[in-house]
């Protein structure tokens, strides 16, 4: 019994890694023969359908008539006449299943940025976080070790000959998605070459109008990769903040599920082991590896409880939290069982997701913020004949209460939405959740 139950488990764990972790398991391509470059696009197509004909969570497709949708479409396909012709008819094919997660990737700049890697100008950026909000992008954090001329709840005008609004404006109308369009167009107008400058014009939550100059940097962090996608960098940071009341409260925020946060979080949760109460700020942070969430989940979740379950076609498994009881030097510790309070926003999305979403069902954190985005599919990535690389699901995601996050996301406890006004007075979600704190926020073992 306990051999038969030990290989399932790790059945169950390979599973998971290779197959349910969020956009990181890759595929090569299929190897065919010589092809021109419109029979590429004809052959990516089909490559496109049959995989997702193949692995799609739902056998029914939500009541979608897949083949009907290939026999429409093909026909546009092998009339079309370019390369981009037949990534707009695969695209359209990936829109009709209406979920997260199913999209080309494009080997070759698609001009709309945020789209593939070819879209970004360089590889470093500026040194602040920006947010789309009722078509203003307005300035959230700044990057407190460096000089930069701007504040929270600045609202960007201009950058450098591009006007924000015309950026903007350059996102499909028909994205179900528009918010993560909108601010990874912007965010590929701040991107260039390491030490070149980018020329703003800012306007202050007060109305005064200025220009301002800020210099492109490479930002921390170690450079991951996740499948066939364009590389990033992980990026964890602990900092002990007080509140009103003198209490004395650690804030962890990273900016990916991959390792290489892995071992700074379990530093930073012995660091603040003691302290009348943990942030966990997940905003921006678009998920990664969905294995994760069991040890991140253990460091303050005293038992193997569920956070989740995921359903693939014809195999269900569950997210156990796994409660870490020692550190890497093999001290006795228990997880920190303080009040926990988990920091999203429209960008929070994936892995970051499932975590806020598992721990809100269990009573263990309370989420302040925006709600999140709403793409809580695991994912895999393919390297198709064409260069391109499709990103698709394969699982299905609920909460241990059985909510299901994709395309409702994760509704925070306490609402805090993103104003130029209280930005500037440093009111956002990290300000509300030190509130919370003092207010007498629960314990929960």
């Amino acid at each position: 019994m306990t051999s038969s139950l030990s290989r399932r488990t790790t059945l169950e764990r390979i599973g998971v890694l290779v197959a349910l972790l969020v956009a990181i398991a890759s595929a090569r391509a299929e190897q065919t023969p010589a092809l021109s470059r419109l029979d590429l696009g004809v052959a990516a197509f089909e490559q496109v359908w049959r995989t997702i004909n193949d692995t799609y969570f739902d056998p029914s497709f939500g009541g979608l008539d897949w083949t009907a949708v290939r026999n429409e479409l093909r026909p546009r396909v092998t009339g079309a006449a370019s390369a981009d012709e037949h990534r707009a008819v695969i695209r359209e094919m990936l829109g009709r299943l209406g979920q997260s997660h199913f999209a080309l990737i494009s080997s070759a700049p698609s001009g709309r940025g945020g789209t593939s890697a070819a879209d970004l100008r360089g590889p470093a950026t500026v040194p602040f976080d920006v947010r789309v909000v009722d078509g203003a992008v307005l300035v959230t954090r700044v990057d407190g070790q460096r000089a930069v001329p701007l504040r929270p709840g600045d609202a960007i005008l201009r950058i450098d000959d591009r006007e924000v609004q015309a950026v903007l404006a350059t996102a499909d109308a028909g994205e179900p998605r528009p918010v993560g369009l909108s601010w990874r167009l912007v965010n590929a107008v701040f991107s260039g070459e390491p030490g070149s400058d980018v020329r703003l014009v800012v306007r202050s939550p007060g109305g005064d109008v200025r220009p301002e100059v800020v210099e492109r940097r490479v930002g921390p962090g170690n450079l991951v990769t996740i499948g066939n996608l364009p590389p990033m960098r992980a990026q964890l940071d602990a900092v002990e903040r007080r509140t009103a009341r003198d209490r004395r409260i650690g804030v962890v925020r990273f900016n990916i599920w991959m390792p290489a946060i892995g071992e700074p979080f379990a530093a930073a949760i012995d660091r603040f082991r003691d302290a009348d109460g943990l942030i966990i700020d997940l905003r921006g942070n678009p998920g990664g590896l969905a294995d994760m969430m069991r040890g991140i989940a253990g460091h303050v979740v005293n038992e193997p409880a569920v956070l989740g379950r995921m359903r693939m076609r014809g195999l269900d498994l569950e997210f156990r939290a796994n409660p870490r009881r020692s550190t890497r030097e093999g001290r006795s510790v228990t997880p920190f069982a303080g009040p926990v309070a988990i920091l999203v926003d429209e960008l929070t999305a994936s892995a970051s997701e499932c975590f806020a979403g598992g721990l809100q069902s269990l009573g263990r954190a309370r989420i302040f913020g925006t709600r999140t985005a709403g793409q809580a599919l695991p994912a895999s990535t393919l390297q198709l004949v064409s260069g391109d690389v499709l990103l698709y699901a394969v699982g299905d995601f609920v909460t241990s209460t059985g909510q299901r996050l994709e395309g409702h996301g994760v509704v925070p406890d306490t609402i805090v939405p993103v104003e130029p006004q209280a930005l500037a007075l440093g009111h956002d979600a990290e300000h509300a959740a030190l509130s919370w704190f003092d207010l007498g926020s629960p314990s929960t073992p």
